[in-house]
């Protein structure tokens, strides 16, 4: 999740101190990112998007929320 939210430009923290995400919603988004239906397919992307990318790709299961955090809500 960490190395998604880097690619997509999102300090977690920063999100986190300005009230955009809850402690209860990032743990839940590491829970989706650890139960990931295709981890290689998300390595796959990440390396793919190494210079950074706007948005978490559809296949990632925590997309909404890297969209909310983006402002896409």
């Amino acid at each position: 999740m960490a190395r998604m939210a880097e690619t997509l430009s999102l300090d977690l923290g920063v999100e986190y101190d300005a009230h955009i995400v809850t402690r209860r919603q990032l743990d839940r988004a590491v829970e989706r990112c650890k139960s990931c239906n295709d981890p290689d397919g998300c390595a796959m992307w990440l390396d793919d998007h190494s210079g950074g990318a706007r948005e978490a790709p559809n296949l990632c299961p925590n997309k909404p929320l890297f969209d909310h955090m983006r402002g896409g809500w």
